[in-house]
């Protein structure tokens, strides 16, 4: 090799090297709660920059966007500290072969601080590595929070930007959440104008948004969401978005797929309410009462009439939120067949 090219190739490795991230590989193996929990200011891990080793978790959420990405929750970790996002730099090796309710473990993985959510890069380039260690597992349930857990960024006029007054809802990060009893009351908000917010009934807000949502075009709505349209609750995957530089702090709960916006009374999730929803009504009847029993009205999600799919969860069906399905819902559903 002549000198001048291998000043070249030296040249040019130097330059992609400076382009990478500074890291530090600690070797340590850590569990969702230790990363996400150890925060700066209560928004950033304290291991951001580091290459770890990941005890990871079940698999609740993928998102095949731009960049694919799996969302793990750890079932130990039920109420909070307890979910991580994880993005795929390779060519899909580890989103095309990881399904949900697998429970997966990561190796040599980057962390990161992606907008003030906390994201693992794996990587070819870190020697990136995993192990599904067991499959089809119960998905952990989401947690039922109040609005004002997460509540929306206040407008500061003096800047024209949106801020969240704290981050005491971090504790949620990447973890699945719903809402309940919730209308959408204005739209084309966020960075993206792709965030909408919900108001309950005690005018507490939150931001939703649909991006990650399997039934939604890239940084589009989902059909249900318009102005004034009420839902009886809202799941989602919660997370921070932050870009200081151009006024933006806020927390988001992003839908992925149709069954997460639970129209009251909606029991097929096609966005109206008929007959056909009935089934769904009959089978929240059997067991009634959010305790984890089968046909109990207890989330994590909403599928089709018991012709389709076996019938888990009915918090469409409690009209009244008082978290059963009883006779006293019934005539609630009587009052809303036939609405779009």
């Amino acid at each position: 090799m002549s000198g001048l090219h291998q000043i070249r190739v030296l040249t040019i490795t130097s330059l992609v090297l400076a382009m990478l991230p500074a890291s530090r590989a600690t070797g340590q193996s850590l569990s969702i709660c230790e990363i996400q929990s150890e925060t700066v200011d209560g928004d950033v891990s304290v291991y951001d920059g580091d290459i770890i080793n990941c005890d990871g978790g079940i698999c609740v959420g993928k998102y095949a966007g731009y960049r694919p990405r799996i969302i793990l929750h750890d079932p130990e970790q039920p109420d909070e500290w307890g979910g991580i996002q994880v993005k795929d730099w390779t060519n899909g090796d580890l989103f095309d072969n990881v399904e949900l309710g697998d429970l997966v473990t990561l190796t040599n993985v980057y962390v990161e601080e992606f907008r003030n959510t906390t994201i693992l890069q794996w990587d070819d380039y870190y020697d990136a590595g995993f192990a599904i260690t067991s499959q089809d597992n119960p998905l952990p349930e989401p947690i039922i929070v109040s609005v004002s857990e997460i509540p929306a960024p206040i407008y500061e006029p003096s800047d024209e930007g949106w801020y969240v007054q704290n981050h005491e809802a971090e504790r949620y990060e990447s973890m699945r959440l719903i809402v309940r009893d919730i209308a959408v009351t204005a739209m084309h908000h966020g960075k993206a104008r792709d965030n909408y917010n919900l108001e309950n009934s005690q005018g507490q807000s939150c931001w939703a948004a649909d991006y990650m949502n399997e039934d939604v075009g890239p940084w589009d709505y989902h059909p249900f969401i318009t102005t004034e349209q009420h839902f009886c609750s809202l799941a989602g995957v919660f997370e921070q978005y932050t870009l200081l530089e151009d006024h933006w702090d806020y927390y988001q709960l992003v839908t992925l797929t149709t069954p997460d916006l639970a129209i009251c009374g909606d029991g097929d999730s096609d966005g109206d309410v008929d007959l056909d929803d009935l089934p769904r009504f009959v089978e929240c009847l059997v067991g009634p009462l959010c305790d984890d029993a089968p046909a109990g009205c207890d989330p994590p999600a909403w599928t089709w009439p018991p012709t389709e799919l076996p019938i888990q969860h009915c918090l469409m069906m409690d009209l009244n939120y008082d978290g059963d399905v009883d006779v006293g819902d019934f005539a609630g559903l009587q009052a809303i067949l036939g609405d779009p």
